[in-house]
């Protein structure tokens, strides 16, 4: 047993002291070399060539006809897929063969495919949205709570700015499986304000006032007609619902507008916005019996 492990070890050695092996491996490894910084030099060239390509291409009046909401998705896969192109030409370059390279590929597919299937759903999610058209850049939006200015759609997220100047990401997987409100999809929009009185206020006088309020407002569509109605008593004051329509370009300043006009509307005729109040009534005689005590 000694003598054999012996024997094994000389034949190790005069394997790798060998001067044949030794010019051999020399050799292989310079070729090695070689071949790695040709590959990765044309990986390197090809990917500046690729971005200055693209870069180009983006200005062109072809691209920019198509859907803004669709040039993110489509610029993102594009350059993915460059990089993907560079790197299997870059790994045949350094002497992978074309069988082994597929091989291994699949393997390494198979293995991150696994690893990213919640990857995999968010890109099939990106599909979904942008193939019917769920929302685009530039939407008012709400999603998942999140409520603003869809800013970008990209292979596997959706970025959206709040009105607070919040920049929040969404997985696309997570937005088809939620509901989704779209305030810019249709041309017109409704607003609702509600406006508290008094008890004691003549509602019909109310009516009239924030009928003026709407005529006045060029924004207000006649049609759907505005309506006024009373929509709640509360303990201390009655609810008013002013429910209009307008265009959706102009829903916010229509809004902001009537909200600044009517208090001073309901001041002119003396109507009061009652707000919460605290009466204390002190009894003097308790108070008189307690300092005689």
């Amino acid at each position: 047993m000694e003598e054999h492990y012996k024997g094994f070890l000389a034949q190790v050695m005069y394997t790798f002291t060998n001067e044949e092996f030794l010019v051999n491996l020399t050799n292989s490894l310079i070729i090695f070399l070689f071949r790695f910084a040709i590959a990765l030099l044309f990986f390197i060239i090809g990917r500046k060539f690729f971005k200055s390509f693209l870069s180009k291409y983006y200005q062109t009046h072809a691209f920019k006809a198509i859907d803004s909401s669709f040039r993110t998705f489509l610029s993102s896969i594009i350059d993915t897929g460059s990089i993907v192109i560079l790197l299997i030409i870059s790994l045949l370059i350094m002497g992978f063969q074309h069988t082994s390279l597929i091989a291994f590929l699949g393997s390494i597919g198979i293995g991150v495919g696994l690893a990213l299937k919640d990857n995999l759903s968010n890109f099939v999610g990106g599909l979904i949205i942008l193939i019917f058209k769920t929302y685009s850049v530039d939407d008012e939006v709400e999603v998942i709570g999140n409520y603003g200015l869809i800013s970008s759609i990209d292979v596997f997220s959706t970025t959206i700015t709040t009105f607070s100047g919040d920049i929040v990401t969404i997985p696309n997987g997570n937005v088809i499986n939620n509901q989704v409100i779209n305030y810019s999809k249709t041309p017109n929009r409704r607003m609702k304000i509600v406006i508290s009185v008094a008890y004691e206020t003549n509602i019909d006088q109310v009516f009239q006032v924030l009928n003026d309020l709407i005529k006045n407002n060029k924004n207000i569509l006649k049609n759907p007609a505005p309506f006024i109605n009373i929509e709640k008593y509360n303990n201390s004051s009655i609810d008013i619902a002013l429910k209009v329509w307008t265009k959706n370009e102009v829903y916010w300043d229509t809004y902001f507008d009537i909200l600044k006009n009517i208090k001073p509307s309901l001041d002119s005729v003396n109507i009061v916005i009652p707000f919460p109040q605290m009466d204390i009534h002190i009894k003097h005689q308790n108070l008189y019996n307690n300092k005689s005590s």
